[in-house]
C-alpha cells in the first residue's frame, strides 16, 4: 500500500474513533439538550461537515440517531419507569 493511502486510512480510522466518541457521548447525555456545535468541536470539523460524516458512520443524523436511540429506550423501559423525553 503506498504511503498516501496508509496515511488516508489511518486518518479515516482516527476521525471514526472521534465519531464514535461522539455517539457515545449522544447515548450517555440523553437528559441533556443535543449541543451539534460542541459535538463538532469534540471531532475538530464544521458543523455542516461533522453531520455529513456522522451521517456516513451511522446512517442517521445526529438528531435523528438521538431520536432512535430515545424510542429504543423507551421500549425497553421496565413498567412503571418514566419514559425518557
Amino acid at each position: 500500500m503506498c504511503l498516501s493511502l496508509q496515511i488516508a486510512a489511518r486518518e479515516h480510522l482516527r476521525e471514526l474513533a472521534l465519531l464514535r466518541r461522539v455517539r457515545d457521548r449522544i447515548d450517555t447525555g440523553y437528559a441533556r439538550p443535543l449541543d451539534i456545535e460542541a459535538l463538532a468541536s469534540t471531532v475538530d470539523l464544521p458543523v455542516a461537515q461533522f453531520v455529513r460524516r456522522f451521517r456516513d458512520a451511522y446512517g442517521l443524523s445526529p438528531h435523528d440517531y438521538r431520536r432512535a436511540a430515545e424510542a429504543i429506550r423507551n421500549r425497553e423501559a421496565p413498567a412503571g419507569h418514566p419514559k425518557v423525553a
